[in-house]
């Protein structure tokens, strides 16, 4: 399905992060995008979840998507998803959480450096290597420099590194790794859906908002 996965694998785990172009389906994509966008005019009121700073404005995306919006359980559950999530985990994935990311148009919203990691159930135990989270982020809209694009800290280099990316491409972030994305100064709204696995159930907590369950049928 992705050709040289083995070497792509390789790279992820040296640096912590990989940019895989071009593989979300034209229907799949535009499909998604649509909803996605949909989601956030919908629900723009109630983004974030007050678990992140108190006041329910960490981040301007909506948690569990798919729940709000079962059409996106389509992109989620994937068998896309399945072999990718599969291979970057190397064990059988698991649903995580899945996330609606829409920066509007001339917005100065900003993701501040962080890893995903530690808003989980278990953040030390995810340093501990006990388990392990991907973030895969479907770009769903063409993501240049002036739209806040995804940057990560290399773990091999330990510089960060800027991912202008085009709808269509994947970037994958595993979820001990730095990243952060900054303003988007365009007049077009910026958007990508994450879809997020571990690589163990770890106990059913919907407080916290994370599904924790097989993906189904599989």
């Amino acid at each position: 399905m992705l050709k040289h996965i083995e070497d792509k694998v390789d790279k992820f785990n040296k640096e912590g992060y990989i940019h895989l172009k071009n593989v979300i389906p034209n229907d799949l994509l535009s499909f998604t995008r649509l909803r996605a966008i949909k989601l956030k005019q919908e629900f723009d009121d109630k983004i974030g979840w007050p678990r992140h700073n108190g006041s329910g404005t960490f981040w301007g995306g909506l948690e569990l998507a798919s729940t709000l919006d079962p059409n996106l359980w389509k992109a989620y559950t994937s068998d896309l998803m399945y072999y990718i999530a599969s291979k970057f985990l190397n064990t059988k994935p698991y649903l995580f959480n899945d996330q609606v990311v829409v920066k509007l148009p001339d917005s100065a919203f900003v993701f501040e450096e962080h890893a995903d990691n530690w808003f989980g159930p278990d953040p030390d135990g995810a340093l501990e290597g006990k388990f392990k989270t991907i973030n895969c982020s479907w770009i769903l809209t063409n993501m240049t420099p002036e739209t806040g694009p995804l940057s990560c800290l290399n773990k091999l280099t330990n510089e960060w590194e800027d991912l202008p990316a085009n709808a269509g491409d994947i970037v994958i972030i595993e979820g001990n790794t730095l990243h952060k994305s900054g303003e988007n100064k365009t007049n077009n709204p910026r958007a990508l859906y994450a879809c997020v696995y571990s690589s163990k159930p770890l106990g059913k907590d919907f407080d916290q908002g994370y599904y924790y369950e097989p993906f189904p049928n599989k």
